[in-house]
């Protein structure tokens, strides 16, 4: 079978590749080794071979799937069919930029155990919002050998986290000399990926030594290249998705009682839109009214008013791939001390560095300034409505922004509008700068502006902003194995590893916003002008240039060129022009440094009991494992909420940092402690029946308390072409110590058409999620004939979960609708948001969400492998092959808010849906693979194929879009989304064992340069199982010396 051999070779080609196409390798064996040793198996601790296993193990060798050409590291994840949900190219809307996770059966990564040589790796705090899992990106890519993947519950046997399954990483041992590698992507509208390895080994009597250094590079794809990345908001209604937000600049305000829009919003590259309420074509079902209420772009039938609301799509500042570069170095020794007494040790360090993930240049307002009557920076003589008592930003009536606006009075403002504007503002149109302020000036609504938008960063040349991000860890593991006597083997190992993420991000601050509306700003160039001490606690001077003092100009008059589409702005007006320095002296610039740790100590003990069966000698293994777990949060000044607490205050109620967008935490450090013992015992009942049992006990600290788990598998080789295999199992994973702590982080979500203010907070009741799991399979094996079909069954009880923003928020407003507001059955859920103003879905300011133990979850599906492999044409040796995985159910239950009765999700079957702005999963219900290979002498060729079939959206996601109907009273149509088109992609590999020991490698990645179907999300396809690269050519090498 190819999927039980033991090999060499190197390339993370292989490496992850191996993990979507195990027992699927190409038609290479005749350098096979033929002799199959005993070691210990993934899942296991008692010496066999995979081909006596209960349990389902897949070995795959990297030399074999080199046949299959080089994807990169995040696409080698999506094709494996049995994982779902796996993020990858840009990570920008969910976190763990420069990160790559793998998620089987779609649980989460945090759910799927990741080992090196058999030992654990730390989690990545990068990918703590995609809910955890460890980076695979860590894994030296010249130095592993061999891939073994147990697609079973383990937590018999591992401990927490092995609820999905277990993918093992073991290197090589076989090196002796030196070898390199080199790759090198062609990419349209990129400059390509490539990557390089050298590895060098040292064979000596009593064991060896490998040394492996690393590069990769990936180079950033900017949106624009795809025009299936960016679509207009005439497609339809996003409801958060497609890069759209009515946070816009240019925006509305209010004067008194008079709103007023500021103009150029086609003119810079905006859509301007109004919300209509349709009769809702999907009532009943994904938590529906009997209404609906989307945005749609104004026309004759739906004319624009003044509170129309500017969509700016902030997607045109993102990539769909960002730029990459990846370091690694491992180094490795095994020596034989004695006969019975042998040594390992390893070290491994890579860095992953994003050195610019690009984002829009201002996020929307999540956070508003105090009235200055309690120490705030905000003239607004508005009542407070939101945390902290916080009040709109506020413009002085004698604004130069503000005067040349009301005295130009273009439209869409009309001349009775700045009369009243004018009035209610107590403004002398024309005052100059350092006048009295006016009695009121003028509000920013809070929820419909934000401070840049088409104007671009004002000092990058991509007028983007841009964040750094770098991953870097090191992990260190030795122990020594032998004999002790009566023929009782031991393996102790200690293993450390840490892992760092550090992130480098801008934001504008709250205070220096509303200082610089009111001609308070300084320049950055400049940060210690116009000092509170200069301007009387900044009540005079303010536009006093010689103070350093400057206005912020918030009006679009102020934009000379959009950032967007390119286009001069016919509102210019250069005498309000906004200085460059002061608007990048609005920012504030922080650092925030994540870190995890981990220590393992273990020792097993393994023998044969001396009973001999039919089968063979009764063997069992003990053991014990003590793991230590440390998560250490430090955050930058402006993003602690200890160092900084209030927008603009020294004190306040709600410490929610002063950043405007992204939000705030405090410093912590929380670690826990788990002591475990396990056994296991190997019954050879006959010679074709083997039976497997393993029991597990974890004692946690604190009030997570214990557990036990059991496991029992099977092997029944039926005939010599047929084998039944089956398990049944116990699994759980304890919740990360941040979870279980008390504290709250404030970000954001996308709540309803944009993002809002979102606080997550710990719940220290939380406990242990649990699962039984059930698989049985059969193996048929007929000549050159080899096929598998395994079926699954994990039911979960109280699963570790987040209450969803998107659905808590999709729970109160369904549709959109306010009815809920005052109903005594959604009291306490309504308390959960801070509204600007009244409860309603348009005010909603900031929302609050706990960690829970959630629903009971069942999943099941089928799994079937088959490949043939024949000598035919052209005297060549063929293979033709696939796998498939078809998710039957993902049955969710019912979904509570904390502490009540009040459902927040309702039962769903998330089999073949998908839900890509909120929660971040998709779950297609058939993904398959296919292959044909051809192979003779040196040459080789493969064709393959990629499917996942389309998705329908979930509870929470956007569902509709509108079409033009000039009939209807909006003009437009309500339609909903539906299911997605299937994804196929087409991959031509041929490669050449060339003479002096090198393999050359071409390949064509998207033969027919296929489009990935339109999803709704930020970027308009499935980035789970989607391909925005278009059609890849890719030349790859290797020499050995």
């Amino acid at each position: 079978m190819m999927n039980h051999r033991y090999f060499c070779g190197s390339s993370m080609l292989a490496v992850v590749f191996a993990l979507g196409l195990a027992g699927t390798a190409s038609a290479q064996t005749a350098d096979r080794p033929t002799e199959v040793e005993e070691v210990i198996v993934t899942g296991s601790f008692i010496a066999g071979t995979p081909e006596d296993a209960a349990m389902p193990v897949d070995v795959l060798s990297s030399k074999d799937l080199e046949a299959q050409g080089s994807p990169s590291v995040v696409q080698l994840v999506k094709t494996i069919t049995s994982s779902q949900s796996s993020l990858g190219e840009s990570n920008r809307y969910n976190g763990g930029a420069g990160t790559a996770t793998i998620n089987l059966r779609g649980f989460g990564a945090a759910r799927t155990l990741t080992l090196m040589n058999g030992r654990r790796l730390a989690d990545s705090p990068a990918a703590a919002f995609q809910g955890g899992g460890a980076n695979l990106n860590f894994i030296p890519t010249a130095a592993v050998g061999r891939i073994e993947v147990l697609k079973d519950g383990a937590a018999a046997t591992y401990g927490s986290d092995a609820i999905g399954g277990v993918v093992n990483f073991l290197t090589r041992r076989d090196l002796d000399g030196l070898e390199l590698d080199g790759e090198y992507a062609l990419i349209d509208g990129s400059n390509g990926d490539y990557q390089g390895n050298v590895a060098w080994g040292k064979q000596f009597d009593n064991g060896n030594v490998l040394l492996t250094a690393g590069y990769r590079h990936r180079s950033r794809l900017d949106i624009h290249d795809r025009d299936w990345a960016l679509r207009s908001f005439d497609f339809g209604g996003y409801a958060g998705a497609g890069g759209w937000t009515g946070a816009s600049n240019p925006g509305l305000f209010l004067g008194g009682a008079n709103l007023f829009r500021d103009n150029g919003c086609a003119e810079l590259g905006g859509t301007l839109t109004n919300n209509v309420t349709y009769p809702n074509p999907l009532s009943g079902t994904l938590g529906q009214g009997a209404s609906a209420t989307v945005a749609v772009p104004v026309s004759a039938q739906s004319p624009a008013t003044a509170g129309s609301l500017c969509r700016f799509q902030f997607s045109n500042f993102n990539d769909l791939v960002n730029r990459e570069d990846h370091y690694q170095l491992y180094a490795e020794v095994n020596f034989d001390l004695s006969e019975k007494l042998s040594f390992h040790g390893e070290a491994a360090w890579t860095k992953n560095d994003t050195p610019m993930q690009r984002l829009s240049p201002a996020n929307l307002t999540a956070q508003y300034p105090s009235p200055v009557a309690i120490g705030g920076t905000s003239f607004s003589p508005t009542a407070p409505n939101g945390p902290n008592f916080a009040v709109p930003y506020n413009i002085p009536a004698n604004h130069p922004g503000l005067v040349a606006l009301l005295n130009d009075c273009r439209a869409p403002l009309t001349a009775a509008q700045c009369a009243a504007v004018r009035g209610s503002a107590n403004s002398s149109v024309g005052a100059q700068p350092g006048a009295p302020l006016g009695a009121r000036g003028v509000d920013i609504v809070q929820l419909g502006w934000r401070a840049i938008a088409f104007a671009g960063h004002p000092l990058n040349a991509d007028k983007a902003d841009h964040q750094e991000v770098v991953n870097d860890a090191f992990r260190i593991s030795g122990g020594f194995k032998g004999e002790l006597f009566a023929g009782i083997k031991f393996d102790t190992a200690l293993t450390y590893m840490e892992q760092k993420n550090t992130s480098n991000t801008n934001d504008l601050l709250v205070s220096r916003i509303q200082l610089a509306l009111r001609g308070f700003g300084a320049q950055a160039s400049d940060p210690g002008g116009c000092t509170a001490a200069e301007t009387n606690n900044f009540t005079t001077g303010a536009g006093n240039a010689a103070l350093g003092c400057h206005y912020f100009n918030p009006f679009t008059n102020g934009v000379q060129t959009s950032a967007v589409n390119g286009a001069a702005n016919p509102f210019y007006n250069p005498a309000v022009a906004n200085d460059p320095q002061v608007v990048a002296w609005l920012y504030g610039n922080y650092t925030n440094v994540l870190t995890n740790k981990l220590l393992v100590a273990e020792t097993v003990f393994s023998g044969e009991t001396g009973i001999e069966l039919a089968g063979g000698p009764v063997a069992w293994a003990l053991g014990a494992q003590y793991r230590y777990t440390q998560e250490i949060r430090k955050y930058g000044e402006f993003f602690n909420s200890a160092e900084t607490p209030c927008p603009d205050r020294p004190a306040c109620a709600d410490e929610s940092g002063p950043l405007q967008f992204f939000g705030s935490a405090v410093d912590r450090d929380d670690d826990a402690n788990v002591k475990a013992i396990f056994a296991e015992v190997q019954v050879p009942v006959l010679e074709n029946l083997n039976l497997n049992f393993a029991i597990r006990h974890e004692d946690y600290q604190g009030r997570i308390g214990s557990t036990t788990n059991p496991k029992v598998a099977a092997k029944w080789q039926v005939t010599d072409f047929l084998a039944l295999r089956g398990s049944a199992s116990t699994t759980f994973r304890a919740p990360a110590p941040g979870l279980v702590s008390t504290g709250c982080n404030n970000g954001v979500r996308v709540l309803g058409s944009a993002y809002r203010a979102f606080q997550s907070c710990g719940n220290p009741d939380l406990k242990p999620e649990k699962a039984d799991t059930f698989n049985v399979g059969a193996i048929l094996e007929i000549g050159g004939f080899t096929a598998t079909l395994d079926y699954f069954n994990f039911k979960f009880k109280d699963e570790i979960t987040e209450e969803s923003g998107g659905r808590l928020y999709a729970t109160m407003f369904p549709g959109g609708s306010n009815a809920n507001c005052g109903n005594p059955a959604f009291a306490e859920l309504q308390a959960r948001f801070t509204f600007a103003g009244a409860c309603g879905a348009a005010n909603v300011a900031r929302l609050r969400s706990f960690t829970i133990n959630g629903p009971n979850t069942k999943t099941s599906g089928l799994e079937f492998r088959a490949q043939y492999d024949w000598d035919g044409w052209f005297e060549g040796r063929w293979a033709v092959g696939g796998e498939a995985t078809y998710l039957i159910e993902y049955k969710r239950g019912a979904t509570s808010l904390l502490g009540t009765d009040i459902a927040i999700s309702p039962a769903e079957d998330r089999a073949g849906l998908s839900e890509l702005v909120n929660e971040f999963f998709s779950y297609s219900q058939l993904r398959a693979n296919g292959f044909l290979a051809f192979n003779r002498g040196p040459l080789s060729v493969r064709w393959q194929t990629r499917y996942a079939e389309g998705t329908s959206p979930a509870f929470g996601a956007p569902l509709f879009v509108t079409v033009p109907n000039p009939s209807a009273p909006s003009g437009r149509d309500l339609v909903p989304v539906g299911k997605s088109k299937d994804f196929w992609q087409h991959d031509l590999v041929a490669r050449w064992e060339a003479p002096w020991d090198t393999t050359i490698t071409a390949s064509v990645q998207n033969v027919f340069d296929t489009d990935p179907p339109y999803v709704a999300s930020q970027y308009n396809y499935d980035y789970t199982n989607g391909n925005p690269l278009g059609r890849v050519f890719e030349v790859g090498f290797k020499k050995r010396f």
